[in-house]
């Protein structure tokens, strides 16, 4: 069995590692909402709720899956009322059971994830959305990894490749990129990291973290950066994507 990422151990603080500016969050659930119109939608790792919810209020019919127990508990909380527990790469439902399906921050975290977009596409009868997010040049994130790997540190590739490989597929819609230019706080961003918060920080062992992150304090404490990040909405048809 490929290991799987759980994302109870960190649940509490996930908002915290994919917050999205207001207007970023409200225009990407505009878009999601006009993509799939009417009809049931999977939201396959529906983590806290974050998109599961307000879709639920635009008329949507949404079913939220995921592996993490602790992460649907606080998609509940939030309102979500229509959760089931599962692996992607087992989904407990027949064939072409939901109209559309969504896809956000989940594939990447899969080391098989072709079986869990081949069940997402077994189920889902005409649309899958996900979402491309491009960082600007400042990423401390990105250095905390370059550190790392110069101390020594070789990242677990997991489905990092299905980004690539997804980025090849045409898409059937097209919407505008949402940017927006915003100041990080460096000290703020090196806690977070100081924490491990983010999932690709899990394996690494924890004499290269403190070194990393005693080099990015040293470095980028008590900064400010400014930086432009956008996001863009992915649709494609799921009879596309059956053959990867």
């Amino acid at each position: 069995m490929p290991r799987r990422m759980n994302f109870d151990r960190v649940a509490d603080a996930y908002e915290e590692t994919r917050r999205l500016p207001v207007s970023v969050f409200e225009g990407l659930v505009s878009q999601m909402a006009e993509a799939f119109g009417r009809g049931r939608v999977l939201d396959a790792g529906v983590g806290t709720g974050r998109f599961a919810v307000p879709l639920a209020a635009e008329g949507l019919d949404v079913v939220g899956v995921d592996i993490s127990r602790r992460m649907m508990d606080l998609a509940r909380q939030r309102g979500a009322a229509r959760l089931v527990q599962a692996d992607l790469v087992r989904l407990p439902f027949r064939d072409q059971a939901f109209d559309h399906a969504l896809a956000v921050h989940v594939l990447h975290l899969l080391p098989d994830w072709r079986d869990a977009l081949r069940e997402i596409v077994r189920v889902t009868r005409t649309h899958l959305a996900s979402m491309r997010e491009t960082k600007g040049a400042t990423d401390i994130r990105s250095w905390y990894d370059d550190i790392a790997k110069q101390l020594g540190w070789t990242p677990d590739p997991l489905g990092r490749e299905s980004r690539e490989i997804l980025d090849h597929v045409p898409t059937v819609a097209k919407f505008p990129r949402l940017a927006v230019e915003e100041t990080i706080h460096g000290d703020g961003l090196v806690d977070l990291l100081a924490r491990k918060t983010f999932s690709h920080q899990w394996d690494v062992p924890d004499d290269i973290h403190a070194e990393a992150i005693r080099r990015l304090r040293e470095e980028y404490g008590g900064k400010e950066f400014h930086t432009e990040r956008t996001w863009e909405l992915m649709v494609w048809r799921v009879e596309d994507l059956a053959d990867l």
